[in-house]
């Protein structure tokens, strides 16, 4: 069976990027969801988080999404079907 991919990018002050990215990741690794990508950008005035996540279920990933808009200090919420190509993918 083939994991469904969920490559997203968002926004964080660069004060709450590691705190940030920690509650996101924990949201992730509780909803049964892997890490198959990380970058981060920090060319901005905010930093901006690339993921990819699976799952082996894609509702897993709806799910996820709609507990990610409650996170605190998270802006631009985007889902990205062009970043995957130019992430490494484990």
């Amino acid at each position: 069976m083939n994991d469904s991919h969920l490559p997203l990018s968002f926004s964080v002050p660069k004060t709450a990027t590691l705190d940030t990215l920690e509650a996101v990741l924990a949201i992730a690794r509780r909803g049964g969801l892997q890490l198959a990508a990380l970058e981060l950008d920090s060319r901005t005035s905010d930093d901006t988080i690339f993921l990819n996540l699976r799952a082996p279920d894609p509702d897993l990933l709806d799910l996820f999404m709609a507990r990610l808009h409650n996170v605190i200090g998270i802006a631009d919420i985007c889902p990205m079907d062009d970043k995957v190509t130019r992430m490494h993918v484990a």
